[in-house]
């Protein structure tokens, strides 16, 4: 079985859940708080503490089956105790505005994932919908290097273009794209242009190829196995094995209401209900296995399903430097 450390995983996570990830060689997850109760792109601050005490809280009662990660020996500790890895994270920045010390709080309570912007414009970047494409504010720079002090992994899912550029060139340390595809095969707002692909292969970063159907082929048009093949295919071509991995956006077991919000820009998120191409755990291992048709060797596949974002995240934690 391959092992699976998955960027983005929005299934509503029960015990059973957790049980049925460990059983289909899912070690850790990357979960996001600003969308545990509902789904909240733009979370204020009294939002983004709320969701994490309920998060965390909820945790504990699964306590015998998830482990929290927030240092990278948390990783092998959960493996060695047959536990889920839980990597907490926010979508956006959540709410702290301008004072940017407060993300020593975050950074204390367990998070380890920020996405500088969602999909619009904030104090800090241009998010993918937005026109006009304008790169880091002032703030922003500063944010980025708050965010590499403290070891938390940047996320640049929903960022612009020219925000991602501009993040890639600031940054420190290795960047994420924890769920999105190329823009070349699908040209969707959502994923991401060549130049930032290879800027973010110069950064050290890696790519999550995302199942989320509108992102794998163009709302409207219907996606199967083989087009999320298509894009790892293009990504491992265009920027190396090294800096492609999976983040699947599941949301196995969330009711549809969660997704009212995002179904009124149907450019972006097509119609619901989504379809996926890999519809579940079990056929996200027949999926990676099945990369061997494409040339690909086991090494290479485990390092897409796990070790490429293992060495992401274990690099910042530890305040590594970015690629030169």
């Amino acid at each position: 079985m391959i092992k699976v450390f998955d960027l983005l995983n929005g299934a509503r996570m029960t015990a059973a859940y957790a049980e049925s990830c460990l059983a289909h060689g899912v070690e850790a997850v990357h979960i996001t708080l600003n969308n545990y109760r509902g789904i909240n792109p733009v979370p204020d601050l009294r939002h983004s503490l709320n969701e994490l005490a309920a998060y965390r809280a909820h945790l504990r009662t699964l306590s015998s089956l998830v482990q929290t990660v927030e240092d990278a020996d948390d990783f092998d500790r959960a493996r060695r105790a047959g536990k889920l890895g839980i990597v907490l994270g926010y979508q956006n920045v959540p709410g702290v505005e301008r004072d940017l010390q407060q993300m020593e709080l975050f950074h204390a309570l367990g998070v380890r994932v920020i996405q500088v912007a969602h999909n619009i414009r904030n104090l800090y970047a241009d998010g993918c919908a937005e026109p006009a494409d304008a790169g880091l504010s002032s703030l922003g720079r500063e944010l980025v290097a708050v965010l590499n002090e403290l070891g938390i992994v940047i996320d640049l899912s929903h960022v612009g273009d020219r925000s991602g550029l501009d993040v890639l060139a600031a940054s420190k340390h290795p960047v994420a794209v924890t769920h999105a595809n190329a823009y070349a095969l699908c040209p969707n707002a959502r994923n991401k242009s060549d130049a930032l692909l290879d800027a973010l292969k110069a950064n050290g970063g890696v790519l999550g190829i995302t199942y989320l159907p509108p992102l794998v082929r163009m709302p409207g048009e219907t996606p199967g196995v083989q087009d999320v093949v298509a894009h790892i295919r293009y990504a491992v071509d265009r920027i190396g094995v090294a800096h492609v991995g999976i983040g699947s956006d599941f949301i196995t077991d969330q009711p549809p209401e969660r997704y009212q919000e995002f179904m009124r820009k149907p450019e972006v998120y097509g119609t619901w209900p989504w379809r996926y191409p890999i519809d579940g755990l079990e056929a996200q291992q027949d999926m990676l296995a099945g990369l061997q048709d494409i040339g690909l060797s086991r090494r290479d596949i485990e390092a897409i399903a796990r070790d490429n974002f293992l060495r992401l995240f274990r690099t910042v934690m530890a305040g590594m430097p970015a690629a030169a």
